[in-house]
């Protein structure tokens, strides 16, 4: 998993896009990634593909165990052509003789993949394509132009032919180098097959490792092969090709693969491949001014690697295996390790390092009252990163106390620099107003404080602190005030409370009359739990009861009421009724008569009126009581048929100009009966028939004075009693007989005189 991470990363990391954020991540994962891999590098840097498998011997892998076999180890990682590149491997080509072993071995550069490989019979180059290789065949192939001997050769494009010769042709003189012919670029061979100096035998499939160097110098664009025994190599190339290979081969792609390849057809060889010295190294090829970074060695060696020699391209340089170097300047290096093993093999290997510029980043700082927000502004980069997570180069934010804001700016090299800006928060004014109430017509003034200026807004505008208003309802009133210290704004809301005034109403049971009037007031004010003063218009005291009862007399009439009000929030308001109130005197009916007392004997009274005030225009109503009709005169007379008491009834009533009042009067009219008849005789038996002296008519009353004497036979008064009451004399001890009495009396109209006899009678 290490590896595919740090091979995605390496491969892909210029065409890589990743968010700001993510990358700074990404960074640090492929830091781990790569230290990891340096653990174990030469067992993850190569991949083995066909019939290929690694060996127990680390760094050895086998090609081919038996016939008809292609296998192929590759390092993983390209190479940049552009750069020098020069490795040490140890090939085994197996132990069958050359009239019996086969194919062979071949060293290539390809750009496909770290997973080809060629056919059996092709000595592992066949049809690999782009390609260059270095073909080390042990096997004559007619069809292939092959010379009767063990040969090396430079081919391109995965061809092995070799058309320059025929078969059993003579080899050319010894160390001669053909020119190229088809896809051949050089071959060497010699009758007795590789270079004596070498003290190599004749076949080179004699069981042993032969070390091969292969180097490739950028500049003179040559490539240089050195092939040797176990322990040494020529000083001087086996075989050379100089051309541009880059262009001519790799159409101008300089990132290839290299890796050694190997087959079998009908005959084989246990051939195997150890990568024995090879220089190489693992960084970040491309990074930032300023940063640091750690050269990760890289290198192979079958035996001990006694020293690392590292050219960082700008006068720096280092022995130590695993250096850390810091450019101080963009630009590109070519960075180059030597090393040289325990047998005194070297390697070089260089890369370039790409050091880019990073951006300058500047950002602004912003000052903001509290609920506003701050512009931030960053520039010098082509993209930014802010810690808020906001990623344009102009932010906006509202921080809710005083904040810095870190932003990371990228250049178009994906450097990195921050800066920082800084939002410094002002506390808003505590702007305050104070509420206010009113009533109808009343001015409410709301005071605002806490600001150096202010503006009322809706629905009232001014600049003053404070306002005079007069709504009629509850209203707020909006003010915005600045303190000007820093400009800070904040705003308040002042509220007049409106208050209606009472909606006064009333009602009465009745609006005029004959004095006294009594008036029922209903109150029907709104609100009802108003307060009241009453003000009857007649000079009387005021009333605080919601709905009284007032009694009106006629002095002053009519009468205009007041209803003052005042609501539970104190606002007060009156209705006056002009006039409301009528009230008419009311007469007093009285009348006299005369006589005082009727008598059956001139039975005519005379009735007159003395009702108060006097009007000719007032009414009277006569009643005599003695069942006879109305008499409406103003001053009539009445006869009396019959001796009795009568209740006369008089009514007088006011014209409509004085509201039609009337008022009744009633007096005992006596009529007497003034006739009287006198018994002659009684007989006091105690049967209580005819027992007492009774004068009919004398209870009527027509003689209240009156004198009764009574005399018998010879003159002697024997009774004699002033105003007789009927009854008193029953001739109690008076013996029967005749006897002789006198009775006088007046009355209202005569005096009477009456004597006769009177007999008793037991």
């Amino acid at each position: 998993m290490i590896v595919l991470i740090f091979y995605i990363i390496k491969m892909n990391k210029i065409n890589l896009i990743l968010s700001n954020q993510f990358r700074f991540k990404w960074k640090f994962l492929f830091a781990i990634a790569l230290l990891l891999l340096t653990l174990n590098i030469s067992a993850q840097q190569y991949n083995v593909t066909g019939t290929a498998f690694a060996m127990s011997t680390p760094g050895c892998y086998t090609l081919t165990t038996t016939t008809s076999q292609s296998g192929a180890v590759w390092n993983i990682y390209t190479i940049d052509l552009t750069q020098p590149f020069d490795i040490t491997l140890t090939l085994n080509f197996g132990s069958l003789p050359f009239s019996s072993g086969a194919d062979g071995i071949s060293f290539v550069l390809q750009p496909v993949s770290s997973g080809v490989f060629g056919p059996g019979g092709g000595v592992g180059f066949e049809g690999i394509t782009p390609s260059l290789g270095v073909v080390m065949d042990t096997y004559v192939n007619s069809q292939y132009y092959d010379p009767n001997y063990d040969h090396i050769s430079i081919n391109k494009m995965g061809d092995v032919t070799h058309t320059e010769y025929t078969p059993a042709t003579t080899c050319p003189p010894t160390g001669s180098v053909l020119l190229a012919a088809a896809n051949e670029l050089t071959s060497y061979c010699n009758t007795t097959g590789w270079p004596a100096s070498l003290a190599n035998p004749y076949a080179i499939t004699d069981g042993l490792g032969h070390l091969f160097r292969f180097s490739w110098n950028p500049t003179t664009m040559t490539v240089n092969a050195y092939f040797g025994n176990s322990t040494v190599l020529p000083t001087t190339p086996t075989i050379s090709y100089t051309g541009d290979i880059i262009n001519n081969i790799f159409s101008g792609n300089p990132n290839v693969y290299w890796g050694v390849s190997g087959s079998t057809g009908g005959s084989w060889n246990l051939q195997t491949v150890c990568i024995t010295t090879v220089a190489n190294f693992v960084a970040d090829t491309i990074v930032c001014y300023g940063t640091p970074i750690t050269f990760f060695d890289n290198s192979i060696s079958g035996l001990t690697i006694n020293s690392w020699s590292w050219d960082f391209g700008d006068g720096g340089t280092s022995i130590q295996q695993n250096p850390i170097h810091t450019y101080d300047v963009p630009g590109t290096y070519l960075v180059k390790l030597s090393i040289v093993n325990s047998g005194g093999f070297s390697s070089v290997m260089t890369h370039n390092i790409i050091v880019n510029p990073k951006p300058d980043i500047v950002a602004t700082s912003d000052s903001i009252c509290v609920g506003d927000t701050a512009t931030l502004h960053a520039s010098g980069g082509t993209s930014y990163y802010w810690n808020s997570n906001q990623v344009d180069s102009v932010i906006h934010v509202s921080p809710p106390v005083t904040s810095t804001y870190i932003v990371t700016g990228e250049n178009i090299y994906h450097c990195t620099s921050k800066d920082t800006a800084t939002v410094t928060l002002f506390t808003l004014p505590v702007i305050t107003v104070a509420n206010d109430t009113i009533c109808k017509g009343d001015t409410a003034i709301l005071t605002a404080n806490g600001g150096t200026s202010y503006e009322w807004t809706t629905p009232y505008a001014s600049f003053d602190n404070y306002i005079k208003v007069s709504p009629n309802v509850t209203t707020q009133y909006t003010v915005i005030g600045t303190l000007n210290t820093h400009g800070c704004k904040n705003t308040a809301v002042g509220t007049v409370e409106f208050y209606p005034a009472p909606s006064i109403s009333f009602s009465t049971d009745k609006i005029k009359g004959c004095e006294p009037v009594t008036v029922t007031f209903t109150n029907e004010t709104d609100p009802a739990t108003s307060t009241y003063i009453w003000d009857f218009g007649d000079g009387s005291p005021t009333e605080t009861t919601a709905s009284p009862v007032h009694t009106y007399n006629s002095t002053g009439s009519p009468f205009t009421v007041t209803l003052n009000a005042t609501s539970d929030k104190g606002c007060k308001d009156s209705y006056v009724a002009i006039g409301l109130i009528k009230v008419f005197p009311q007469p007093h009916a009285e009348f006299t008569w005369n006589p005082l007392t009727g008598v059956l004997s001139n039975p005519i009274i005379n009735f007159y009126d003395a009702s108060t005030p006097y009007n000719p225009l007032f009414t009277n109503i006569w009643d005599f009581g003695d069942g006879s009709a109305f008499d409406f005169s103003k001053n009539p007379t009445h006869i009396f048929l019959t001796a009795d008491v009568f209740n006369v009834i008089m009514i007088v009533t006011t014209d409509s100009t004085y509201g039609n009042c009337s008022d009744t009067v009633r007096h005992a009219i006596t009529v007497i009966a003034d006739s009287l008849i006198f018994p002659n005789i009684i007989t006091p038996n105690g049967d209580n028939f005819n027992d007492n002296f009774v004068i009919k008519g004398l209870e009527k009353g027509a003689y209240p004075s009156n004198r009764l004497v009574i005399y018998n036979r010879w003159g002697k008064k024997v009774y004699d009693a002033n105003n007789y009451q009927n009854g008193a004399f029953d001739g109690e001890g008076l013996p029967d007989g005749v006897y002789y009495y006198i009775f006088t009396g007046k009355s209202v109209m005569k005096e009477l005189k009456h004597q006769s006899s009177l007999e008793i009678l037991r």
